[in-house]
């Protein structure tokens, strides 16, 4: 069985279909995220990162202590 234009063309228009949805998926995410304030969604985004500069520049910029609520463990 060939692989014809027509195929590729569906390909590319689903690639853009589900494109649109991941972005109004990220898009949605984020402002649920804010309407519970920033800090809220500044930890749902460092608690989600593998970068541990992040994870720790997070905890620095809102004093956060292992035992306060929001604190990000960081790797070592």
């Amino acid at each position: 069985m060939q692989h014809g234009a027509f195929d590729d063309e569906n390909e590319m228009v689903m690639g853009a279909i589900m494109s649109d949805i991941a972005d109004q998926l990220l898009d949605d995410w984020v402002q649920s995220n804010l309407d519970e304030g920033q800090l809220y969604s500044d930890y749902q985004i460092a608690s989600r990162c593998d970068s541990n500069y992040l994870k720790g520049r997070f905890n620095q910029f809102y004093d956060l202590k292992p035992e306060d609520q929001y604190y990000v463990e960081v790797n070592e």
